[in-house]
């Protein structure tokens, strides 16, 4: 289960980089996640149970959970 505050890792499905961010907003199947590099926000939509898509800057970024 997703919390705020909690860290996570997403994934830069172009480039295959793994990037550290922390969760900051949970709204229904929408999570904002907070990058720790650059003060980046990104809005990752869950796509199927255990799979969050988002993009930002062109990029789309992947976050798996446990669920």
């Amino acid at each position: 289960m997703l919390a705020i505050d909690q860290k996570v890792t997403l994934t830069c499905t172009e480039t295959g980089q793994d990037a550290a961010g922390t969760i900051v907003r949970i709204q229904g199947n929408r999570v904002d996640v907070m990058l720790a590099v650059g003060d980046l926000l990104i809005s990752l939509n869950m796509r199927k149970p255990g799979l969050y898509v988002g993009s930002q800057s062109g990029l789309e970024f992947v976050m798996r959970t446990g669920a």
